[in-house]
């Protein structure tokens, strides 16, 4: 089969993360012929014969890129069926194909999207939701939100988990290395994610005080550029030393971060996945995350699930810092979740996906 995908990977994220992890699986296979339209050709280790650049200057020019040239470029390959990762669609392109939809949080907490990109998002979504043959999700939470906010394309819904690759291995001399540089005590809960509203960053660090009234050496690290509507986290972190920020860092450090981490917390509102979790489980972190969205779902009983308020998430960060039989079990557990989610696994469930698009399956 000869499949085209988008990928936009100029923009950090999730989307980005999934198509390159998605293409890398597609890739291995011995019956598709992969054509990836991007971007950022350098991101993927592939041969020069499946990657087709589309420049991207960044911003507003997404609307050319999306709308245009990725059509453009599309047209002129020979795929059979056409994949756009990031929840829009070309205009004037007759190729079947599929749509990946990664969550609705423009809808669900539209306060924390400029509005700008809150509009660009509810027409791109609606348009490729409806131009598409197939519409995939990351999660069954994801396709229940897009059934109730786009019902026109409920029988479409395909859920396609992601998979879970984890961070990198780092020595433990690595790990000692990047606690010295960025001044990190010896035990910490770690963040990682965007800093924005719907994330709850700031909620984070204010149970973390009240934990630290009976356990002041807990501290929290987060790690993450600074986001849309983030004033109130960072009122939070420069209040006191509960709190430390590094900003955004590279992969190695990164994944230092996730070793030398005591325990993980994502108390965000809505994730259509939640690579951060993912990550964490997999490396065996105690985590605790938000009882809504996809998170409980990714996650399973393979992490701590609280309520969105302040006592509630502080009484669970306490249980997690303090519980010594929790934690074990879920140091057992997370790893042993992230092992069923495979990105071999997704890249047949997508392929299923594109014979469905073709009318062959």
């Amino acid at each position: 089969m000869r499949v085209g995908l988008s990928a936009l990977c100029g923009v950090t994220g999730g989307p980005a993360t999934y198509a390159r992890e998605l293409a890398a699986a597609l890739a291995r296979r011995d019956d598709v012929e992969l054509s990836v339209f991007t971007d950022r050709p350098d991101q993927f280790d592939l041969s020069p014969s499946q990657l087709v650049e589309v420049s991207f200057r960044g911003g507003r020019d997404r609307l050319r890129w999306q709308y245009l040239a990725l059509g453009k470029a599309v047209r002129r390959s020979r795929v059979e069926v056409f994949h756009d990762t990031k929840n829009a669609w070309p205009l004037f392109l007759p190729t079947p194909g599929v749509v990946t939809v990664h969550d609705l949080a423009y809808h669900s907490h539209p306060e924390t999207f400029p509005r700008s990109s809150r509009m660009f998002l509810k027409r791109a979504t609606a348009h490729a939701c409806r131009k598409a043959r197939v519409v995939v999700v990351p999660s069954a939470w994801t396709g229940a939100e897009l059934a109730r906010v786009h019902p026109f394309c409920a029988d479409r819904i395909e859920v396609v988990h992601h998979g879970i690759r984890g961070p990198q291995d780092v020595t433990e001399e690595q790990a000692e290395d990047f606690r010295r540089r960025f001044e990190l005590p010896e035990r910490f809960v770690l963040h990682v994610g965007t800093v924005q509203a719907r994330k709850n960053v700031d909620l984070l660090v204010r149970a973390a005080r009240q934990v630290r009234k009976t356990s002041p050496e807990l501290r929290v690290v987060v790690v993450g550029r600074r986001g849309w509507q983030s004033e109130a986290a960072f009122a939070e972190i420069e209040r006191d030393d509960t709190a430390h920020w590094l900003g955004e860092v590279d992969d190695q450090d990164l994944a230092c971060a996730y070793h030398a981490a005591d325990s993980f917390c994502s108390p965000s509102a809505d994730e259509g996945f939640g690579f951060t979790v993912a990550d964490a489980i997999h490396r065996g972190l105690p985590t605790l995350v938000a009882d809504r969205g996809s998170l409980p779902e990714v996650t399973g009983d393979a992490a701590l699930h609280t309520e969105l308020d302040e006592p509630s998430v502080a009484r669970a960060l306490d249980r997690l810092w303090k519980d010594e039989v929790l934690r074990e079990r879920l140091r057992s557990a997370g790893p042993q979740r992230a092992a069923s989610f495979t990105w071999d696994k997704a890249a047949e469930a997508t392929l299923q996906s594109y014979r469905r698009a073709l009318g062959r399956a």
